[in-house]
């Protein structure tokens, strides 16, 4: 077994709730799609939105104003 790089451990918990229908929508996901690891799912559907909104709203050199001027 490799050891995992400490950068890469994973050290903070986050918790979220979700009402009775956003669970029976993820718990049907899940079966439909033999998810095993859930925490996985929801870890890589997470990092996947924050990339995407990064990506979205990458810091400019100048103003959105004078981006549109242009």
């Amino acid at each position: 077994m490799q050891r995992q790089d400490p950068k890469l451990r994973r050290t903070h918990k986050i918790t979220i709730m979700l009402n009775d229908y956003e669970a029976a929508a993820f718990d049907r996901f899940c079966k439909r799609y033999k998810v095993a690891n859930r925490a996985k799912i929801v870890r890589e559907a997470i990092i996947s939105k924050v990339h995407a909104d990064i990506d979205r709203n990458y810091p400019t050199l100048f103003d959105q104003a004078e981006l549109d001027k242009l």
